[in-house]
């Protein structure tokens, strides 16, 4: 029975690997004929494998486990872009490193001793439940990496929210309200379903951006939904604050230029 199961794990490990792999492959290929080098990783997963896979929960599934591989292992090679103009962080003062830190200890030393507890009954239950102890390890190394590598981005008329690879949201500069400081959150209060939340629950919130009409927020395992308003934090709030004002003014002046430009005409 044992060795059925290490067959099974190697063989599922095998295909995982190759299929990482070939998506990797296609990754690299498509950034270097598309010359996208600073564009998100889950961004050009997507318009890869959105038609292989459609637009359904089949695709977010995809997205979020090579997510959770791609953040968790691959990304060590790596170093985080360094800072631009429109790029904002939002790690450095964010609790969610400590957090990590200590639900991954939990879970390694729960899962250690739940593995001999439970091999006196069952050896194959021990072995499945750590791997999916493994799993929330890989989950939570992951989550980490991510929050450091998918920074807040403002470029070419849109603003980019991003909570790791947890949530993100894509807003034009022009369908933005208002934006202020947000206010703090009350314990025990439940979030409007209609108010994007992106960020960690021990973190107090900075920004509060209100939207024209309502955008999608995109979730693991495609809990997406439309909100009309963003609450998020930044490492700069004032700094970040600052340049979507400058962004939004710069557009109303443009469609103020426009329109006296079609009056006059």
């Amino acid at each position: 029975m044992k060795d059925l199961i290490w067959l099974l794990l190697l063989l599922e490990t095998s295909i995982a690997s190759y299929v990482v792999y070939a998506i990797v492959k296609s990754i690299i290929r498509y950034k270097n004929n598309n010359r996208t080098p600073n564009r998100n990783l889950l961004e050009v997963m997507r318009t890869i494998l959105e038609p292989k896979l459609g637009k359904g929960f089949l695709l977010e599934a995809v997205l979020t486990e090579l997510g959770v591989l791609y953040y968790s292992i691959v990304v060590w090679f790596r170093k985080p872009r360094e800072e631009t103009q429109g790029v904002f962080t939002y790690h450095k003062t964010s609790q969610i490193k400590t957090v990590i830190i200590v639900f991954s200890i939990l879970i390694a030393g729960e899962g250690m001793l739940l593995h001999f507890l439970i091999q006196r009954w069952n050896d194959a239950a021990a072995w499945i439940l750590t791997v999916l102890n493994f799993y929330a390890l890989l989950y939570m190394i992951g989550l980490y990496n991510s929050v450091r590598f998918t920074p807040h981005v403002i470029k070419e008329g849109k603003i980019m929210i991003h909570q790791g690879f947890q949530s993100r949201i894509e807003v034009d500069i022009e369908h933005i309200k208002s934006i202020h400081k947000a206010k703090e959150s009350e314990f025990g209060v439940k979030i409007p379903d209609d108010t994007y939340y992106a960020l960690f629950k021990i973190d107090s919130p900075q920004i509060e951006l209100m939207l024209k009409e309502p955008a999608r927020m995109r979730a693991a395992y495609g809990r997406n939904k439309y909100v009309t308003s963003i609450i998020f934090r930044a490492d700069e709030p004032i700094k970040m604050m600052d340049e979507i004002h400058s962004r939004m003014n710069r557009d109303h002046s443009l469609d103020a230029k426009k329109h006296d430009q079609r009056s006059g005409a």
